[in-house]
């Protein structure tokens, strides 16, 4: 599904945070990243997801290179087939939480009606008890990590990439995040996560460890 070919990033008159990197990501597997802070993990989730184009190598989806295609191309990809979630969460604050989870149905031109629906039902199986008419700043870390994550799973997505995404979470919700995961690759996704998070390794299928320790 998603593989990394000699990947490397690196910013200007910088060393490499990512260096040769080839690994192979196979549909219907979770795979935990591990590694001390400051190793590369993030960055490594923002090349997989198309968000930072590599300084070498490739990022291939189904076997085809995709790193190199234009904005648009790239752009269209990350709305139809990743989903993300960051590891602030980044919402938006100038809108509604439900506004933010159904960012992403716009860009796939999403009936709002359907994506709304689908929105709630997501919002209700991660226990997000709130009013359509809150916004960001009126909520908790926990709960916007959790929005973040369905906004993230809207569209079922075959590639889902996160990062940290219990790391605000108490013990129950997190079990809760790690069976979600589970769920989607049960579902054929390929599931990426970055994670410090002895729970999110122990239940995925594999552990790639980056850096000197993990």
């Amino acid at each position: 599904m998603l593989s990394a070919e000699d990947l490397t990033f690196a910013y200007a008159d910088g060393d490499p945070i990512v260096a040769e990197w080839t690994t192979t990501f196979e549909a219907g597997t979770t795979t935990a990243i591990t590694g001390p802070s400051g190793c590369g993990k993030s960055t490594l989730l923002y090349l997989l997801g198309l968000m930072l184009q590599p300084s070498a190598g490739h990022v291939m989806l189904r076997g085809t290179p995709v790193d190199a295609l234009r904005d648009a191309e790239r752009a269209r990809l990350r709305a139809h087939t990743f989903g993300f979630v960051f590891q602030d969460a980044a919402l938006d604050a100038t809108r509604t939480v439900l506004d933010n989870v159904i960012e992403t149905a716009l860009y796939r031109r999403q009936s709002r009606h359907e994506a709304i629906q689908t929105a709630y039902e997501l919002l209700e199986r991660f226990g997000v008890e709130i009013r359509e008419a809150h916004r960001p700043g009126q909520i908790s870390g926990g709960q916007a990590q959790r929005i973040a994550l369905c906004r993230a799973m809207l569209a079922d997505p075959p590639v889902f990439l996160a990062d940290e995404p219990t790391g605000n979470l108490d013990p129950a919700t997190s079990e809760t995040v790690i069976q979600a995961l589970r769920d989607r690759a049960a579902d054929g996704a390929c599931v990426v996560v970055a994670t410090h998070d002895p729970a999110v390794v122990e239940a995925c299928d594999r552990r790639i460890r980056l850096g000197a320790a993990s």
